[in-house]
Formats: C-alpha cells, structure tokens, sequence
C-alpha cells in the first residue's frame, strides 16, 4: 500500500512536468516580488523517498512558518528572525498539507499515523495510526476531526483526543487512480467527500449516515475527485483530476455550470466573484464565479501550477518546474517570472502574508524561499 501511495504522490507532482520556455524573450514589467532569503530543510536522502521531493505547502501561525518536510518531519521557523522554533522528527518524513486550529498543527506521517501537536513546543498531544501513510489533510470542525485515507474510508475522530467516532468505507478501485487526496468539506451538519472511483459523497456529521451521492467524473484517464472542495455564495467547486471543473447548488446539487479540460489536483481560489483555477493541463483559468464564463487563461512555460495567492493586483502561483508567476489578476497578463532553478519549483502551495507583506514557498528541491511582495 505505501508503495501505491506513493505512486499516486509521483502522479500528482509530476503530471505535465516537461520544461520548456514559451517566452524567451520576457523580461519582468513590474518588480512584483524581491527573493530575501532561502532556509534549507535538509540534505536529500539517500533512503527510499520520492526522490526527495518536497510537496507540502508551508502553513502561516501567528508569527511562525509550519511547514511539513518528505525528508524530515515538521518544522516551526520564525520567519522575521530566520530561526528555528521546534523540529519534530518523522519517520519516512511528513506526507500530507497541514491543517492548524487552536494552537494545534495535525498532520499525517510516512509512518502511516496521523498527528496532533501543539503549535508552541512541538509536543505530540495524540497520534492515531491509519497504517497507512495517508496524503489528504484533516478538517477540522468544532469538536470534530474528519480525514479521508489512503483506502478511500473517511474517519470521524475527536479532535482533542483522536478518539474514533465512526467511519465510511468506499469502495476500492483498481487501475491508475489516486486515492485519499482530497480533504472532506464541512456544510452545516453534513460532510462533502470527492473519492476515488468519481464520486461526490455527502454524509451525516452525525454518525456518517450518507446522504446522497453523484457519480462526476468517470471513463477517464484518472477519475479520481483528488482536490479540496471550496464553498462560496452557496456554491461548491469540485475540481476532477482528469476531466472537469464543477459548480454546484450548495443547496440542491445541481450543477450550475461545468467546465470541461479545467480540471485538477489543487483547489481553486475565489475572490471578488471571480474563480481562479490551476488546470492539470498546464494552465491556470479565471472564471466568473456564477455563471463559469471565461475571463482569461494563462500556460504556464511547463509543469502544473500550485495554489494560487490572489491580492489586490496581482494573481500568484509557482509550477512545478523552474517558475513562479504573478499576472495582472484582471487580464491574466504576465508581468513578473522568477526562475528558482531547473526542476525546482513548487510542488505545494504559497503561504502569504498580507500583514508583512511576504510570500513563502517550499520548493521541491527542499529550500524554503521567501520573497517580499513590493505592491
């Protein structure tokens, strides 16, 4: 099963990867982003990792960075002073995106376990073994922890404790897939689950009763609903790796609009009305948010895009070779480019801070940039 799960990592990180260079030409319009200083993680390993490939997205705490290592385990850093806070050792290295709450970082293991511990000192309030590693991320809801893993069951456990409460098994499905990538979405006393085989599940909060289902994405390459759910003005938005971005009625179900070949492994971004989407493809999109119409698309110079960051002026995002962008977020036009080195983008996300004004990424050569966003 590790093995598979980590098969699975290999698809999401390097699907579209082939670098190249549609703009040899460009040269920067606007100084968007200054590089200040770069922390590395650690040597790259010489055990069985992924090649050493870093793929978690960095996680703003108050005044510290938390961000999870493949190589390592989890790290707290003060950013302002360049020190480290805590490091916490993990077997086979940290897997998963984090999720904070309440002074607490969970977080799921090589070593197939799921974690609980405090924000301040590092210490390991609870662990649950899954026994297997697991690449989604827990959301936390109230007194509740809900994860999806690795066998496409999703637990129920409680948050302060790591108690188990219930679980929903689905059904395994065989062939190219990747399962237990996305993370559960919580609305009112329900949970929205996109699971391997192309199905959207809703269960009861309460004991994990399922409340219906739809079957979204299917005969496809990879049919898997592998991103995180975003919600916004009763709509929900369901990324399919492999075919499809979705609209649906928070309410009915129904879909408000689908577009086709915007599908993905990332979450989209809503702001002011507008759905900014990283594409499996190689392209990032923005859609007006109601009715799914086109406003730009941007391709990327090669690999699949991270997690978009969406400031006032600007749209930012990193691939996972060579570059991170910033467009004019209400043209899509190209403005700035940094090149962070061959092979070493950013398979995770950004973490900004708007208060700071500071931009940080983990790239997947195991360094932590940080740049200093100058609008």
């Amino acid at each position: 099963m590790r093995r598979a799960v980590f098969f699975c990592l290999f698809l999401v990180v390097h699907v579209g990867c082939s670098s190249r260079n549609l703009r040899p030409g460009f040269r920067n319009e606007q100084e968007v982003l200054r590089r200040t200083w770069s922390y590395s993680v650690a040597p790259l390993s010489t055990g069985n990792h992924l090649g050493g490939v870093e793929y978690v997205s960095p996680v703003i705490q108050e005044n510290t960075l938390l961000f999870g290592s493949s190589r390592f385990g989890i790290i707290s850093f003060y950013p302002e002073i360049k020190r480290t806070k805590w490091t916490l050792p993990v077997e086979n290295g940290v897997i998963s995106q984090v999720t904070t709450q309440g002074g607490v970082v969970y977080f799921t293991g090589g070593d197939g376990k799921l974690y609980s511990v405090s924000c301040e000192n590092g210490k390991i309030l609870w662990d649950y073994d899954l026994r297997n590693p697991v690449t989604s991320a827990p959301t936390i809801k109230g007194d509740d922890l809900y994860l999806v893993t690795s066998d496409d069951s999703l637990l129920s456990l409680e948050q302060k404790t790591g108690k188990w409460q219930w679980q929903y098994r689905r059904r395994n499905v065989s062939g190219p897939v990747i399962h237990g990538a996305t993370r559960p979405l919580v609305l009112a006393d329900s949970i929205w689950v996109g699971f391997a085989d192309g199905a959207l599940v809703s269960l009861s909060r309460k004991d994990g009763k399922v409340l219906w289902e739809k079957q979204l994405n299917s005969n496809k390459r990879f049919s898997g609903l592998n991103a995180e759910l975003a919600e916004s003005d009763g709509m929900v938005f369901v990324p399919a790796f492999d075919q499809a971005l979705y609209a649906l009625n928070s309410k009915t179900t129904n879909p408000i609009w689908v577009k086709e070949g915007l599908g993905g492994s990332k979450k989209v971004t809503i702001a002011g009305g507008v759905v900014f989407a990283p594409s499996s493809q190689g392209r990032v999109y923005a859609l007006e948010a109601k009715s799914g119409k086109e406003i730009w698309n941007f391709e990327l110079d090669g690999g699949v895009p991270s997690e978009i960051v969406v400031t006032d002026r600007h749209v930012i995002f990193g691939s996972t070779h060579e570059y991170l962008y910033a467009l004019d977020r209400t043209t899509g036009r190209l403005v700035y480019r940094q090149q962070v080195g061959f092979d070493s983008g950013f398979s995770g996300g950004l973490a900004f801070d708007p208060v700071r004004r500071s931009l940080f990424g983990l790239s997947r050569g195991g360094n932590l940039y940080t740049f200093q966003y100058l609008y």
